[in-house]
């Protein structure tokens, strides 16, 4: 279907909708179909060829309208409501739409923004305590859209889990937590919705159901007694879920006594107002309300009286890092610069040609196979050059990328998520990509290449990118010839030469550092010189034989070996020729090395936390560990 198209079957279908909606009265509210009436008017395996968008929309009368429930038809009296409107649904069109996901701040701002805003208004609406809004100087809570109340319910119930373990583990720290999770029990009236039964049952929280009174309401005296019988019987009292307006008969718990008996227990206090929750809009209904100043965490349905469609659940809390505690794993693809200042609600053709791409550009590498539509890539050499690259790339706001880790390398991820996407677009990004990357390593990396042993030289080679750039594309675009390589200079890696290690020093310049060799040794070492620590370092880290990994960079921690001369002979060699002093202390190097000041390993280390020790490529051609310690070379 092309936009045009689009246009005018959307105009049908706003027609039909008025139509529907306009006469819902008219037609039998339940329909008069027995099970599995839908199976013989339907193939029995999706059609191998499309079908006309005339003889599918005939089938919306002919095949479902049958056998649909007409919730919104004023003869419907079952369940509860369900209601839409007219701006309900022009609004779920344009979102449809847009279709961002909106699972972090950077993923979709607006989508964050305006959800943050529109619950405080909801939540002042209802006539919520201030502790409840994102936007107040008192308040660590706030408001988050859930897809139903049932799912408000089991989010609360494992925050208050984690919670509550977290409490426990104080006193008995070598406790398994699954051990105390088994001691945990939560409460709730026997009017309860069946969604809290299976809260408990997927969180292995046991869950009491307490009898209610006349008016089919939980009061304070039946929760204090279930609470001290259990405490007796070595249970931990950790959750309350109080329904305002239960299913049966929309009976309200007294949360004016439930309320201080949870703060005094120390328990969890959830209210589900699924279908209540609307009409404390109206002031007149809020006595209901009375104690909600005790409660933890609140949710109930805007879709069912406020007219917005279904799935729309407000859920409010009043700590949310309780939240962030429980259910935050901070994947490095979910990171961005904003995390801690902003609320995380958290083309396979077009792939192979953009990896066709990279595969031509010899500055970097693809460490894993592309899948569909998603390709990871990244510059050869040390982790922090890709994390430069993608910053440099996000700042720029014209493309948008996410890192992930494979094996500790930082990597990029390039996915092909639009149904827009051209090979044109795909050139554009990989312009940008190649020309901020060409800058970063000519800006962090200079080339100086001395003669081998044998007289083999290494040359420093800046030159344009080959016209092969995206040969390998058009095998997948026949007329991919027509699309011309950027003109821009990039530094190409140099085929690998047999030379020795010692005689090839690469000298890194990273802006914005000092010299990261003062204050790292003992204050015993006076005469080993920066020349002579990178010849070294080069020499010892670029001859091991295994790809043998550090599992941290402490100053405890450090491939070993017993003596220079089991590293590399030759330049053990050349090294006794030098003064009695720095030869012996080149050759007890990685000893010295473990003693490096913690304060000098933080300048050196930065975002490497947990660094190994993979090798890999840099642009001399020689095997290189990628790790914090070529700050030193």
């Amino acid at each position: 279907m092309e936009p045009e198209e689009y246009r005018r079957r959307g105009k049908e279908m706003v027609d039909y909708i008025c139509q529907y909606l306009s006469n819902v009265r008219e037609r039998r509210v339940i329909p008069d179909v027995q099970p599995g009436y839908m199976r013989a008017q339907l193939p029995d395996s999706a059609p191998m060829d499309p079908d006309s968008w005339d003889n599918i929309f005939g089938d919306i009368e002919k095949i479902i309208m049958p056998g649909v429930v007409h919730w919104q038809s004023p003869h419907m009296h079952a369940y509860f409501p369900a209601l839409t409107s007219w701006p309900s649904l022009l609004g779920d069109m344009l979102a449809d739409a847009i279709n961002c996901l909106g699972f972090t701040w950077a993923s979709s701002p607006a989508c964050t923004e305006l959800e943050m805003n529109v619950m405080d208004w909801l939540a002042k609406m209802l006539g919520l305590p201030d502790k409840f809004l994102h936007h107040h100087p008192d308040s660590v809570g706030g408001g988050v859209l859930q897809s139903t109340v049932s799912e408000s319910t089991l989010v609360a119930l494992l925050a208050a889990r984690k919670n509550k373990i977290l409490e426990m583990k104080l006193s008995e720290p070598d406790t398994d937590e699954s051990s105390l999770n088994s001691r945990l029990v939560a409460y709730a009236s026997d009017q309860a919705h069946s969604s809290v039964e299976k809260a408990g049952l997927i969180s292995l929280v046991k869950m009491k159901f307490l009898p209610v009174d006349e008016n089919f309401s939980l009061r304070g005296e039946t929760l204090k007694k279930a609470i001290a019988e259990d405490r007796n019987k070595g249970l931990v009292p950790v959750f309350v879920c109080a329904t305002l307006g239960t299913t049966g008969v929309c009976a309200f718990d007294n949360l004016s006594e439930l309320g201080p008996i949870c703060k005094a227990e120390g328990l969890w206090l959830h209210i589900d107002a699924a279908y209540a929750g609307t009409a404390f809009v109206c002031p007149e209904f809020r006595l209901f309300l009375d104690g909600i100043e005790y409660a933890d965490s609140f949710t109930f349905n805007p879709s069912k009286w406020m007219m917005v469609h279904f799935d729309c659940t407000g859920f409010w809390v009043k700590d949310k890092y309780k939240l962030h505690q429980t259910f935050s794993v901070n994947p490095v693809y979910l990171r961005h610069p904003n995390s801690g200042a902003a609320v995380d609600f958290m083309g396979t053709e077009t792939a192979k040609f953009f990896e066709s791409l990279v595969k031509s550009d010899p500055l970097f590498e693809i460490p894993a196979k592309r899948h569909l539509g998603l390709v990871v890539f990244r510059l050869k050499g040390p982790n922090w050059l890709t994390e430069k690259l993608l910053k440099e790339l996000s700042s720029s706001g014209r493309l948008f990328l996410i890192p992930a880790t494979i094996h500790d390398k930082f990597i990029i991820r390039f996915t092909v998520t639009s149904q827009f996407t051209t090979r044109e677009d795909i050139l554009e990004d990989w312009n940008i990509i190649q020309h901020t990357a060409a800058q970063i390593v000519s800006q962090n990396y200079g080339l100086h290449c001395i003669n081998s042993g044998d007289g083999a030289k290494i040359p420093h080679v800046i030159v344009k990118p080959s016209s092969d750039a995206i040969g390998n594309a058009s095998q997948v675009y026949p007329d991919g010839g027509k699309y011309k390589t950027p003109s821009r200079k990039i530094v190409v890696q140099p085929k690998k030469l047999a030379v020795s290690p010692s005689t090839c020093v690469i000298s890194q310049q990273v802006e914005g550092q000092g010299d990261p060799v003062d204050d790292c040794f003992p204050e015993d070492v006076q005469h080993v010189t920066k020349h002579k620590l990178t010849s070294f370092l080069f020499s010892y880290l670029s001859v091991q034989g295994k790809k043998k990994t550090g599992r941290s960079l402490s100053c405890n921690s450090m491939p070993m070996t017993s003596s220079l001369e089991q590293c590399n002979p030759k330049a053990a060699a050349t090294d006794k020729k030098e003064s009695h002093a720095n030869a012996r202390i080149l050759s007890r190097l990685p000893e010295e090395v473990m003693m490096l000041k913690k304060s000098a390993f933080k300048k050196l280390i930065k975002f490497y936390s947990v660094p190994s020790f993979p090798e890999c490529s840099i642009q001399c051609g020689l095997p290189l560990p990628c790790c914090p310690l070529q700050a030193i070379v």
